[in-house]
């Protein structure tokens, strides 16, 4: 099998230009933001996910790993990334400049992610197959791995294959053109849905933490259900912002109203308006367990 050179994965500093942001990502698909937050505020986030991630299943096929828990519900159970991560200042920038296919895009995924020692390397792969259709010939994904913990090379940091989202459709990856995305606790690695990549090979005990996070075009099926998720008696309080990004808005001017063709921020907006102590309502959805 012939092997090839790795390109290198592009490193941004804390305090880069958001012009450096888009040319990495439009070059070569793919960047780390070292320090992009504070340390702590990690601590914060595996702390606020710690009381569910023990009821978590792990993965049952070779892709989804059988050393690897992906516990959900991440935007109500850690207060830290609604109002640090989740709208990040580059996570808006990459989104902006990326996603132009559609009049909005969204959050469409968020789950806390834990590499456990041993954990073989995984596929190599584009997260746009998930929607299982032709290539759209533009990218409708960008996504985010936070680092909980420093990712390394024996912990299982996700490689990388910088410049694979300009490749056709039918070339992969061959030994040598990945790399690993190694990054210290409050970086963040992005890279787009045509991107190849995938979770390395966990050779030692520690256990790898991250914020997975995808973002999609508003006119595609968000990978979450987050309406579902995340109704209003759970999630009124939020920030507007937040809940547009969850999906309370519409994704064009006739696609993904709510109730009679009115904007699913409605839905909110109605709920905060019932009298205090009255959660009667006939939309809501009843409160998931947390």
């Amino acid at each position: 099998m012939s092997t090839r050179n790795a390109t290198p994965i592009p490193r941004l500093t804390r305090d880069y230009r958001d012009d450096d942001l888009r040319q990495a990502l439009t070059d070569f698909g793919c960047c780390v933001i070292d320090h992009a937050l504070p340390p702590q505020l990690m601590d914060a986030v595996a702390a606020e996910m710690a009381p569910f991630v023990d009821s978590t299943p792990f993965g049952d096929t070779d892709f989804t790993g059988a050393g690897t828990r992906r516990t959900g519900l991440v935007v109500a159970r850690s207060e830290t990334f609604r109002q640090h991560l989740a709208r990040h200042p580059a996570i808006l920038t990459a989104g902006d400049h990326l996603l132009t296919q559609s009049q909005v895009w969204k959050l469409s995924f968020a789950h806390f992610f834990e590499l456990f020692g041993g954990e073989p390397a995984q596929l190599l792969h584009r997260d746009v197959w998930k929607y299982g259709a032709p290539p759209f010939g533009f990218e409708v994904d960008v996504n985010a791995l936070w680092a909980v913990t420093d990712f390394t090379e024996t912990n299982g940091a996700t490689r990388l294959v910088p410049g694979s989202h300009l490749w056709d459709d039918d070339r992969r990856p061959v030994p040598g053109e990945d790399q690993a995305a190694l990054a210290e606790k409050g970086a963040v690695v992005l890279y787009t849905g045509n991107t190849f990549h995938g979770g390395g090979a966990s050779t030692g005990s520690d256990v790898r933490l991250a914020v997975n996070v995808q973002h999609t075009v508003g006119w595609l099926h968000q990978t979450e259900l987050m309406l579902l998720h995340y109704p209003p008696s759970v999630a009124a309080d939020w920030d507007d912002d937040l809940l547009r990004f969850i999906g309370y808005q519409k994704s064009g001017p006739a696609l993904g109203h709510w109730r009679n063709a009115e904007d699913p921020f409605v839905a909110i907006e109605e709920y905060r308006s019932l009298p205090p102590g009255d959660t009667e309502t006939t939309h809501d959805i009843e409160r998931p367990a947390l």
